[in-house]
């Protein structure tokens, strides 16, 4: 080979490394790297249970006097704490029978709730005796129930009355002393079951008309009838916030049924000493200032 030839291959070399360098297209080194995120919404599940009978009422062919008792448990099948249990009452398809009354209300009126009573929580265990929603000397009808709060309201303790602005009746009692917070309403855990009892009567009434062997005032409600529907609404708790400093996972099971608005306990994550106090050494700060 020529010396003409071997400085021509020397130089066509010494122009491609000049190529590879100035391009820069080949000297790259690359990393990648992916957070893995898991979105997914609980579930808020109201189940009515039964104890004994049915938890329905059938009041057909009753007359003064009678009275029927039903208990019915609320049970929390959902992944959710449920905050509280509403109810409101609705009635229709009224039958005027062979009475003279034709009013659903007037009808409604003869039936007095004697008990409407909800668990309230033992500590222990054992057992949970009930108490009532009806404040003390009030007579409770389902022709109060049906009307609306203006009927009812003033009647029902307050413990029991929703929190929201709709004057319905809380079923899941919201008010418990401090020990038993953690049993306020319907908890997933820990897990609770709350139970509801209704007793409701025909009252008696021997007022008559037309002197001392007339007829009783009530006949005319023989053969009146209608259905009457208790509706339950179960709300979930205020929505909370898990901080950068939470751990993954309990955005809501680990305080489940304590945010109200007013208290968000931090999740058991954060790390505190015998008193209390947060560990952490700026707590919920996410940007940290330091001195120049």
């Amino acid at each position: 080979m020529s010396i003409k030839k071997k400085l021509g291959l020397g130089v066509a070399s010494a122009a491609l490394g000049i190529s590879l360098v100035g391009g820069g297209t080949w000297a790259a080194f690359n990393d990648t790297a992916t957070i893995n995120n898991h979105f997914a919404a609980g579930t808020l599940d109201l189940e009515v249970g039964k104890v004994n009978a049915a938890p329905n009422f059938d009041l057909g062919n009753m007359k003064p006097g009678d009275s029927v008792k039903r208990v019915f448990t609320l049970n929390n099948v959902g992944s959710l704490a449920i905050k509280e249990v509403l109810l409101n009452v609705t009635a229709g398809d009224f039958v005027k029978g062979v009475g003279t009354n034709d009013k659903l209300g007037a009808y409604l009126s003869q039936f007095e709730i004697n008990a409407f009573n909800v668990d309230s929580e033992n500590p222990e265990g054992k057992f949970e005796p009930r108490m009532s929603l009806v404040k003390n000397g009030e007579v409770l009808t389902l022709r109060d129930l049906v009307a609306g709060p203006e009927a009812y309201l003033s009647k029902i303790k307050d413990d029991f009355k929703a929190s929201d602005e709709s004057g319905r009746i809380n079923l899941a009692p919201l008010v418990l002393p401090e020990e038993q917070k953690e049993l306020r309403g319907i908890p997933v855990s820990p897990a609770d079951m709350d139970s509801v009892m209704f007793v409701i009567k025909f009252k008696e009434d021997d007022t008559r008309v037309g002197g001392k062997y007339g007829e009783f005032v009530q006949n005319k409600y023989q053969g009146n009838s209608a259905n009457f529907f208790f509706n339950l609404e179960a709300t979930q708790w205020d929505g909370r916030t898990l901080d950068s400093s939470n751990g993954n996972g309990e955005i809501n099971n680990g305080v489940q049924g304590s945010a109200d608005g007013d208290s968000d306990p931090n999740p058991r994550s954060i790390k505190k000493d015998a008193d209390g106090n947060d560990l952490r050494e700026h707590g919920d700060n996410e940007v940290v200032e330091t001195e120049d």
